[in-house]
């Protein structure tokens, strides 16, 4: 088993440009890091790639097997140090693939559970104030947590009296150096405090977190205001990565006390200060060096030893410092090894997801392309599908449903193969595929084929067998089986010997017609009417539309029913941006949705809300408040669902989705004033003006640059309008 000694181990030059080759394409040479961590310092990554689906994780996977190469997964980067010389591996950044958020509604079902789903790429305050916002209480904690789900998860990453494990049931991850996907079980991951059993090579794809209904949502939400306020009041923004060392005795001693009990508050080297509002923060200059940082960090860790007896241990992730000659900066880095029976544990859940029985020669397993796992067998008896039946239909660390029927030890020697599809399921960005599901297939694997040629004696008939490259001998007429008679003599009939041409002309247009009417018979067999149908990809969509849809289908033979005039009924809502219908034999239609995402919601002259996509799209009009997306403040005109608004909502709506999210807990809502003007109100009550929606891209950088770099208690209105910010105080 390869310990995380060893996967920092740099890449050699020649393993490195192996890897570029075998990637084929989708990864980068010499990328900075410093653009994807909160301290926006640091080096480059030898290699880099931004993972958009599930096969460039297979693309990694696969190309890790042919390669030894450190590996670097970064979520949000909020608590990560790359060092100047950057890291000589394989960085990551994820992208869409785990970006999803499903929560449960009491409004539909109000006896669901109250069981959310996070994709691993998620930023903690999305998670906190979505599921607020539906009535979940639980995670108000996570808005004051600037990572991600997938960070939070292998840092068992806390605050204000709770943590991920406080709630978290189970997670989907992929491993990168054994090319599979596993349901994991919380207990099974080795959380502790600040910490758990995953490492580069486990990619967190969801996490299940078991929360509880809310009784009262205003209560909750307040609460979310309260985190996010008090992190405005007592911790600094800028550049900088949150906490720099674990309390070393959590619940009470705290690290930032010990520090600031030192006098070390406002302690600078070079580039790095100790934060003056919050000890435990370690802040960056705009331009500065990472080695200043971490020489910081061993500065205070050595004071505090020497004169508390504290060994301080570092809640930042430090990279690429292997080099180092420091020898208080080594004594940092060689922290208690995380490499023990909690990591041991967590790859036997791996393990036991693919080996049946590695000692059973009757089972043998391939790993085809490091994307489908099969377990392949010539004559499968009773005892191997019980051995089957009890690796894949018992293990809690699976979602896999049985269906396997008595083998049939035939002539024809027909194969059992047992397929995982979700290990190998392509993410499709129109229709993304449901990550949770998996099954279990029978299917034979060949089929015997009697080949007859009139011109050939009976006598020297090839036969085929399953090998293609299996040929019988030559056989005499006895020797066939009565099946291959029966073809024979067929043959023999169709090739019309002694009938006349008048009779084989009537003998084929008679056929024709049989042929025909069969064909009009079977198409108005309810045999092959559609009576099952699945819906996937619905939230939003309005139900009573996709009932009407499936009632024209119900009936309709598979063959022949109007599928693309369904789609386009479909579409006709406003929720749904395509969709798709497939029709299986003998009696099966999936009927497949991809929705438009909601962004922000104004209030019209009647008093109601529309909710609109960053298109500027109408996606309902409704009585209440949504407020768990940005409000855009302002009258705006009574829009029916399905109509387009104005290009100001528009661009208002599109601003509230790309806020960054270290940005987004200090904005109240977005604005239009005027017919032509864009505005942002923060919770300070200070007025963003971005004028006409014109170049909103680089007018957002200013604004964020600004709030970066200034106390925002101490800016009364910030205008860009003109493109060059100025900014005024209070």
């Amino acid at each position: 088993m390869t310990t995380p000694a060893q996967l920092r181990k740099p890449a050699s030059p020649d393993a490195l440009e192996e890897a570029f080759g075998l990637l084929g394409g989708r990864a980068k040479r010499d990328v900075s890091l410093a653009q994807y961590t909160t301290y926006r310092v640091g080096g480059s990554a030898a290699l880099h790639m931004h993972i958009t689906t599930i096969d460039d994780l297979y693309a990694v996977s696969s190309m890790l097997a042919q390669v030894d190469l450190p590996l670097l997964v970064i979520g949000r980067g909020s608590n990560l140090l790359v060092a100047d010389s950057g890291f000589s591996g394989l960085a990551l950044t994820m992208g869409g693939v785990a970006d999803y958020v499903d929560l449960p509604d009491r409004s539909h079902d109000p006896d669901v559970e109250p069981i959310a789903l996070f994709g691993g790429s998620i930023a903690l305050p999305v998670a906190a104030r979505q599921s607020v916002a539906r009535g979940l209480k639980g995670f108000e904690w996570g808005v004051g947590v600037p990572g991600s789900i997938g960070g939070a998860v292998r840092m068992n990453a806390g605050g204000h009296g709770s943590d991920m494990a406080s709630s978290l049931t189970s997670v989907r991850i992929f491993h990168l150096r054994k090319g599979m996907e596993a349901h994991v079980q919380a207990v099974d991951l080795g959380l502790r405090f600040r910490g758990s059993a995953l490492d580069d090579h486990h990619v967190v794809l969801s996490a299940t977190v078991d929360l509880e209904w809310s009784a009262n949502v205003e209560a909750s939400e307040t609460e979310l205001q309260e985190v996010v306020k008090w992190r405005r009041e007592n911790q600094p923004g800028g550049q900088n990565a949150g906490s720099v060392f674990v309390n070393p005795e959590p619940g009470r001693v705290s690290a930032g006390a010990v520090i600031d009990e030192l006098g070390l508050r406002g302690l600078r080297i070079g580039s790095a200060h100790v934060s003056e509002k919050h000890a435990n923060f370690i802040q960056a200059d705009e331009g500065g060096s990472a080695h200043d940082v971490v020489a910081l960090m061993a500065h205070v860790r050595k004071r505090v030893r020497e004169e508390r007896g504290y060994a301080l241990r570092s809640e930042i992730r430090l990279v690429g410092f292997e080099d180092e000659t420091d020898p208080d900066v080594v004594d940092l880095l060689n922290k208690d090894s995380e490499f023990g029976v909690s990591t041991i544990r967590l790859e036997q859940v791996f393990t036991k997801a693919v080996v049946v029985d590695p000692v059973d020669a009757s089972i043998p397993l391939s790993v085809l392309d490091g994307n489908v796992v099969r377990i392949v067998d010539a004559e499968v008896s009773a005892e191997v599908l019980d051995e089957l039946a009890d690796a894949f239909g018992r293990d809690t660390t699976r979602d896999i449903t049985i269906d396997l029927p008595q083998p049939e030890v035939t002539a024809n020697n027909e194969r059992v193969v047992i397929v995982d599809d979700d290990l190998r399921i392509v993410t499709d960005d129109d229709f993304p595929a449901d990550t949770m599901s998996q099954s279990v297939h029978r299917a034979p694997t060949s089929t015997r084929i009697a080949i007859i040629d009139e011109d050939v004696d009976a006598g020297s008939l090839a036969v085929t067998d399953d090998d293609p490259s299996v040929v019988g001998s030559a056989a005499s007429w006895s020797e066939l089986s009565a099946s291959r008679r029966t073809v024979n003599w067929f043959k023999r009939l169709i090739a019309f010997r002694g009938v006349s041409k008048r009779k084989k002309i009537l003998i084929v247009g008679s056929s024709f017609v049989a042929i025909a009417i069969l064909a009009m018979i079977i198409l108005a067999s309810p045999i092959v009417a559609v009576r099952q149908i699945d819906v996937e990809g619905v939230k939003y969509a309005n139900r009573a539309l996709i009932e009407t849809v499936s009632k024209t289908l119900r009936g309709k033979s598979v063959l022949t029913a109007d599928t693309a005039a369904a789609q386009k009924l479909l579409e006709t809502d406003p929720w749904i941006e395509s969709a798709r219908i497939k029709t299986y034999l003998p009696s099966r239609a999936v009927i497949e949705i991809n929705e438009r995402i909601p962004a922000a919601w104004f209030l019209g002259v009647d008093n109601q809300a529309r909710v609109i996509d960053q298109d500027g799209r109408v996606l309902a009009v409704l009585n209440g408040r949504p407020t768990e997306y940005m409000l855009i403040d302002g009258i705006g005109p009574n829009l029916v669902a399905g109509a387009m608004a104005s290009n100001s909502y528009t661009a208002a709506a599109q601003l509230a989705v790309s806020l960054p999210e270290e940005i987004r807990p200090v904005v109240k809502s977005m604005g239009v004033d005027g017919p032509n003007q864009v505005t942002m109100t923060l919770l300070t009550g200070a007025v963003v003006r971005f004028g006409e929606p014109v170049d909103l891209r680089n007018k957002l950088v200013n604004v964020v640059v600004i709030l970066r770099r200034q106390d925002i208690n101490q800016i009364a209105g910030i205008d860009v309008s003109s493109g060059t910010p100025v900014v005024t105080s209070p």
